[in-house]
């Protein structure tokens, strides 16, 4: 008969993914800007899907940021097209960035996490709206994109999550960048869209905005240490 202490119970995939669904539950729960941003755009878009197929269009076509609306009514254009999701399976990304946007805020606060979303969103629809000019002036790129559907929240999710690399623990951190290259970049080079040039775009604002944040960082640290 053996005596001193039990065996320390190990942890199984199980209770690893418990615990990790427990955090993100948790995170989401006190996210008060990831959640009501997403359900703003959920509401929103569930409204213009439950309208008739032709009025349902028009909204899209009012509120998408391309070239042409750009030109016309900007700041519908730029804010508007943030708001609003084609369908089904753009909700799911909806929902996937609640998560995400949920850690960004838990992380850094709700105006960085604002400033890093708008980021990601307008600046990288401008840089697809001076691309999509750029062809069509140099005859490369067929006129009727300048007026093509870009609505949606995938431009802010991958600005976050390019971002959230300073959250990621440094010896997983090159995983991280290599997984979240993959989510976006991938399907770019298969059947390649302007819309995959902003992915590009707003992940690169991510990653430039976190390079950024770390040397400020680090300045302070400098500045502070003793001596």
């Amino acid at each position: 008969m053996t005596s001193g202490r039990p065996a320390p119970r190990r942890t199984g995939a199980g209770d690893m993914l418990r615990a990790a669904l427990r955090d993100v539950g948790q995170t989401v729960a006190h996210a008060d800007l990831a959640l009501l941003y997403c359900a703003t755009v959920t509401v929103v878009t569930i409204v213009v899907m439950l309208q008739p197929a032709e009025r349902t269009a028009q909204i899209l076509d009012r509120a998408s940021g391309n070239l042409n609306n750009l030109r016309a009514e900007p700041l519908v254009a730029m804010f508007g097209s943030a708001f609003v999701v084609e369908g089904v399976s753009g909700l799911l990304l909806v929902l996937q960035l609640l998560v995400v946007l949920a850690y960004l805020q838990r992380f850094v606060g709700r105006l960085a996490s604002l400033v890093v979303g708008l980021a990601g969103h307008v600046v990288a629809g401008l840089f697809v709206a001076v691309g999509v000019a750029t062809g069509i002036f140099h005859g490369f790129v067929d006129e009727s994109v300048a007026g093509a559907t870009d609505v949606g929240v995938s431009y802010v999710m991958a600005a976050c999550m390019g971002f959230l690399v300073l959250e990621i623990p440094q010896r997983w951190r090159w995983w991280y960048l290599g997984a979240t290259a993959a989510y976006w970049l991938l399907p770019g080079t298969i059947d390649p869209t302007f819309t995959d040039v902003g992915h590009a775009s707003a992940l690169a604002i991510g990653l430039l905005l976190a390079l950024v944040a770390a040397r400020v960082v680090a300045a302070d640290h400098r500045r502070r240490a003793p001596g």
